[in-house]
């Protein structure tokens, strides 16, 4: 494998020291094991070598296998989710989690600007909140396979479609590519999907947005190759340390 290739993997991820699993891609699995989400999507997930979806230490492993090859292999703390820093142990007045609606109990998880978080305690007007990764100082332990490697601009096209959880058909002629959707988009996921795209797949340039409502107005957005992104806006979650948050 090589940086920009597409690929479908499974995996199942354990913490080392444990063996208690915080990842996997198999339903049956986390069925047996207690921890099936409903609201989770499984099966196969997409990885762009060199985009940063997955942490170094697996990265590092992709690039070494092949279509059908499967991997058990431990990641350190520095290839995984880094170490522990207490700088990112913070405390925030209670006021902010009242005015978000937030009722602040030790041990769950919350968003604060944009940043996932766990409530370490609260006491009086304060609480003391962990901006950390809960996989941060961990040792972890992966079984990886891969899947298939997506060959086609097309297929690679709506597999970041499925992967952003946009329900979507996309059409590829002569480097322009048209994406119909059942509603409008908003313009931060127009933006962040433009972007994606026309980094990864170089046969794109140009997009068109459409869908069924837009086009009984009369409103046909179009994207340029390299639109204007500004701030975060509709990026992924990111952790305390400002680093994009890893599937796996």
């Amino acid at each position: 494998m090589q940086k920009g290739d597409f690929l479908k993997i499974e995996y199942l991820g354990r913490i080392a020291a444990t063996g208690e699993v915080f990842d996997l891609t198999d339903e049956a699995l986390a069925r047996k094991e207690g921890i099936h989400n409903p609201k989770q999507r499984y099966g196969p997930v997409l990885v762009i070598i060199g985009s940063g979806m997955t942490v170094p230490g697996v990265e590092k492993q992709l690039l070494q296998m092949k279509p059908g090859d499967e991997r058990e292999f431990d990641v350190s703390q520095e290839e995984g989710f880094g170490r522990r820093e207490p700088r990112l142990i913070k405390i925030v007045s209670y006021r902010k989690f009242i005015g978000q609606k937030i009722n602040p109990v030790p041990g769950i998880f919350v968003n604060i600007d944009g940043r996932n978080a766990r409530i370490q305690s609260v006491s009086g007007g304060r609480v003391r909140v962990d901006f950390n990764s809960p996989l941060a100082g961990k040792e972890l332990r992966y079984k990886v396979r891969i899947v298939k490697c997506l060959t086609g601009a097309q297929e690679s096209v709506q597999a970041m479609l499925e992967h952003y959880g946009i329900k979507a058909s996309a059409l590829l002629k002569e480097g322009g590519l048209t994406i119909k959707t059942e509603q409008k988009l908003p313009d931060q996921v127009r933006n962040l999907l433009s972007r994606e795209i026309t980094r990864w797949i170089k046969e794109v340039k140009k997009i068109s947005y459409v869908n069924p409502s837009a086009e009984q107005k009369g409103d046909k957005n179009m994207a340029s190759g390299k639109p204007d992104v500004k701030g975060n806006a509709a990026q992924s979650p990111k952790d305390g340390s400002g680093k994009e948050a890893k599937p796996i």
